[in-house]
């Protein structure tokens, strides 16, 4: 944020000492009970931060299966026009697995095939998309690793579009967190992985193609959390996998679970472990009175400050006495100090890394009359 540059700091509140008093020692307790799970990898992480609240062999490389189409279907909603018509090849429609059953001929809107890639996990679709973009498979999963390195998930190495097996295809939980939480910033992602049914159009013959979600948890959604989607993936090698997406109010968390033997249990037991028990921090909420600070120059005066907008944040209870927070604003404040001017910002600290932030606006002004 440019406005930052400058700014002095001139005071540290360090490592939440007030909030500390809001939690007491016994529910702290209860947060360390970890979620039992049968997956052979697994992670949790607050989609706000990027914090991981759980880890059980999170960088442990495996086969991702068909959590690989959430990379293909960014990747495709990034470079291309959702308009624009794609032509399934004899190769693309031959591929095994879980397939929507392309025909060598079809034409279809890129939008279309992301759908059918991400809602019924066709291979086939995949590898259409593959194809559009990179003339062959092959020159596309270059395009792939790369997206992946650059959004810090250097652990993987993908070796196809699709996720089946191959002896070098391998990804982790975490990668595929990180991954996940990026994609789901694209609106039409997200809204696609939610979606539990759709049908899809082949522009030429007009043929309809019914797509019904994978994702179970679609489906039957339990009571206190919203499911918001986001990849199955199963094979022989890889195991039952989900990476799912779990709201609760407007707070997002992401798990990864990789070779499990009850992917949708154990992904309940993650949420209920991180909406449940790990810690909520409320720093701040937007519009609401955070500062009082004198303003200087033709008159005298002061001026509420508070967030611009809410910041709120999970962490684990192991993590608690490392969290520390930081306002930055100007040394001196001048007129005219107007709402919604921005003068500063708040930070949150995890082991000394940036983990949250959020800028400071001027809420209302007071500048007294002097007889």
């Amino acid at each position: 944020m440019a406005f930052i540059r400058g700014l002095t700091r001139l005071g540290v509140i360090a490592f939440f000492i007030l909030e500390m008093a809001v939690f007491p020692k016994a529910a702290i307790a209860v947060g360390r009970a970890f979620p039992k799970i049968t997956a052979d990898a697994a992670v949790l992480i607050d989609a706000s931060t990027g914090v991981t609240l759980f880890a059980h062999n999170a960088t442990q490389r495996r086969p991702p299966a068909s959590t690989t189409k959430i990379l293909t279907s960014l990747l495709a909603l990034e470079l291309g026009d959702g308009e624009e018509t794609v032509t399934v090849s004899e190769k693309a429609s031959a591929v095994q697995g879980a397939k929507v059953y392309l025909q060598s001929g079809d034409l279809f809107y890129l939008n279309d095939l992301v759908k059918a890639a991400l809602i019924r996990s066709g291979n086939d679709a995949a590898a259409a998309i593959a194809e559009h973009f990179g003339g062959c498979p092959e020159n596309f999963v270059q395009l792939m690793n790369s997206k992946a390195e650059i959004l810090g998930a250097w652990r993987s190495c993908f070796c196809n579009p699709h996720g089946l097996p191959d002896d070098n295809h391998l990804s982790t939980a975490y990668d595929l967190a990180l991954i996940a939480r990026y994609a789901l910033k694209n609106r039409l992602f997200a809204q696609i992985v939610a979606t539990k049914s759709e049908v899809i159009r082949e522009i030429r013959r007009g043929r309809s193609v019914y797509l019904k979600n994978t994702n179970r948890l679609l489906w039957d959604q339990p009571e206190d959390i919203k499911i918001c989607g986001v990849k199955t993936g199963t094979t022989s090698s890889a195991g039952q996998c989900l990476v799912a997406a779990g709201k609760r109010k407007d707070n997002l968390l992401i798990s990864v679970v990789l070779h499990s033997t009850d992917r949708y249990q154990d992904t309940l037991h993650l949420f209920d472990y991180g909406f449940n028990r790990c810690i909520w921090f409320e720093v701040a909420r937007g519009g609401e009175p955070l500062l009082i600070l004198p303003v200087w120059g033709k008159s005298f005066g002061y001026v509420t400050i508070g967030s611009e907008r809410d910041l709120v944040f999970a962490v684990s209870p192991e993590q608690l006495p490392f969290l520390e927070k930081r306002f930055l604003f100007r040394r001196f404040l001048e007129t005219p100090s107007k709402p919604g001017d921005r003068v500063g910002c708040i930070e949150v600290y995890l082991k000394g890394h940036l983990i949250a932030s959020e800028s400071l606006v001027v809420l209302d002004s007071c500048f007294p009359t002097i007889d």
